[in-house]
């Protein structure tokens, strides 16, 4: 995914790529393990993780499951997964638009901010679902920018609207939409939970979103919904000390494929 017509924003290409993604995991991290421990994930449980970009909730997952636990982590640039090296874990190169697993493989498959890049989401949700073993369960966390576009601040609010001219198959609203998608998938224990950015200068999380700007700076010009110098306000924008303003919602559900129900005794 690292071409526009890719529809992914962030190729693993970019200089300060490796920064930005620890920055996002050390936001995102907490949250998910709260949610994958809620799940009563059992040790030696088979695990993919899918668009595992830097690698740490797969790490994570392998020493949660155990030695005899395993863990696939797939991605389209699998660079920095190649640098983990544990037992349990396995790397793949993968598309989730196009590439299969056999029915019933994984008992879970966690997916982070990966739905919001892609088009064909529910026949993409569908294929996911299928690869779940009987009793496995399905985790999927996505940003929303509802919040963002109704923010006070009119270069901030910018952003939103302008990321999707530059990138058309990007979802501005996936992170609610998930809520409606985790229903329709034949699971059960379904359940949902959020969180919201707020965003302060001097801080990690400002420095993440700046240089998601930095990232994003190039392809909003290109696509023309933005000048060079509105851009780059916008880049300067989390940096400046009257800056505070909302940024992402995650938004995240789950749900558990149902047990084969027991045979009538005859």
């Amino acid at each position: 995914m690292t071409q526009k017509s890719s529809g992914y924003a962030f190729p693993h290409s970019q200089s300060y790529e490796d920064e930005r993604l620890q920055l996002l995991e050390k936001r995102l991290d907490p949250s998910t393990i709260r949610r994958v421990e809620r799940l009563g994930l059992h040790a030696g449980a088979r695990c993919l993780e899918i668009g595992a970009g830097h690698g740490s909730v797969a790490r994570w997952l392998c020493g949660h499951v155990g030695e005899r636990g395993r863990v696939t982590a797939t991605d389209l640039e699998t660079g920095f997964l190649e640098l983990l090296s544990l037992p349990n874990l396995e790397v793949l190169r993968h598309d989730v638009r196009t590439d299969d697993f056999p029915e019933g493989s994984f008992d879970l498959i966690h997916a982070r901010a990966v739905l919001m890049h892609l088009g064909e989401r529910m026949e993409t949700l569908r294929r996911m679902a299928s690869w779940l073993a009987p009793g496995g369960w399905l985790l999927l966390e996505d940003p929303d920018f509802g919040m963002w576009l109704g923010d006070s601040d009119p270069i901030w609010a910018a952003h939103p609207r302008a990321i999707q001219e530059a990138f058309p198959t990007m979802s501005l609203t996936q992170g609610r939409a998930v809520l409606r998608q985790i229903q329709r998938l034949g699971l059960e224990n379904i359940g949902a939970d959020a969180e919201l950015d707020v965003v302060q200068p001097g801080t990690p999380l400002g420095e993440f979103y700046r240089l998601s700007m930095i990232a994003l700076a190039e392809p909003m010009v290109a696509s023309g919904v933005l000048s060079p110098d509105e851009t780059a306000r916008l880049v300067a924008r989390p940096a400046e000390p009257d800056f505070l303003s909302c940024g992402f919602a995650y938004i995240a559900a789950w749900g558990r494929r149902p047990n084969p129900a027991p045979r009538a005794a005859t």
